[in-house]
This record gives structure tokens, C-alpha cells and sequence, in this order.
């Protein structure tokens, strides 16, 4: 009967050890579980902040473009402008007989003009393409 009483007692004191270690095992559990909680909101606050950022400097370079393009129309304008003065200076000053060469002279040095503007407004959406791959390589579409 000693014996049964021994056993039933050894038993009785695995049962409660295994329950208790359970419940540390759940307590564990639990705090881990927050931990990894407050860690995920950590890294979702930590992404809003980056995207956040991202959304800012995609305006800033959105408004650098539109400067851009504002200086490559008004380069435009300028060319045109300085094409219709070189034409009009040409005709007052040159004399009938030296027209032509002059006309040719005119014109060499308005391509000339035109291409060094070209090459400028060329250089300038370079700039800006640049400008996008270095800040937003992703976001840059094939085209």
C-alpha cells in the first residue's frame, strides 16, 4: 500500500512539475509574442517614415523638373528670338550682291547656335534623368 502511495505521489509530482513548466513555457511565449509585436509596429513606423521621406523628395525633384522644363522653353523662345534678329540684321547690313553669302554665313552660324543649344537642353534632360536614377532608381520607367 506504501508502494502505491509512492507511486500515486510520484506521479502526482510530475503532473504538478510538468504543469508548471507549461506555464512558464506559455509565459514565454507570450512575451515573445509581444516582443515580436512591438518589433513589427517598430519596423511599420520605420517603413511610414522612409516612405514618407520618398514622397518628399519625389516632389522636390518633380519641382526641380518643372524649373527644367521652364529654362529649356525659355531657351526655345530665346533661339527663335535671336534666329529672327541675326535674319534681320543680316538684311539691313549686307548689300544685294553679298546677300547670299551672308545668308550662308547666317545660317552656318545659327546651326552652330542651334546645335550648341541643342546639345545644352540635351545635356540638361541628361542632368535630370540622372537626377532620377541617383534618387529613385526603382521609380525610373522604360520607355
Amino acid at each position: 500500500s506504501s508502494g502505491i502511495n509512492a507511486e500515486y505521489g510520484q506521479q502526482f509530482l510530475f503532473e504538478e512539475n510538468n504543469a508548471q513548466r507549461m506555464q512558464k513555457e506559455i509565459q514565454t511565449l507570450e512575451k515573445t509574442i509581444k516582443l515580436n509585436e512591438a518589433m513589427h509596429q517598430r519596423k511599420i513606423n520605420d517603413r511610414k517614415r522612409i516612405l514618407d521621406r520618398f514622397t518628399w523628395l519625389i516632389r522636390e525633384k518633380e519641382a526641380e523638373c518643372e524649373v527644367l522644363d521652364c529654362e529649356l522653353k525659355e531657351l526655345a523662345v530665346s533661339l527663335v528670338e535671336r534666329q529672327q534678329i541675326q535674319e534681320a540684321c543680316v538684311a539691313d547690313l549686307v548689300p544685294a550682291a553679298d546677300q547670299r553669302m551672308k545668308d550662308i554665313v547666317a545660317r552656318r552660324k545659327l546651326v552652330d547656335l542651334a546645335k550648341s543649344q541643342s546639345q545644352e537642353v540635351a545635356t540638361l534632360r541628361a542632368e535630370v534623368e540622372r537626377l532620377r536614377m541617383k534618387t529613385f532608381p526603382a521609380l525610373v520607367q522604360n520607355s
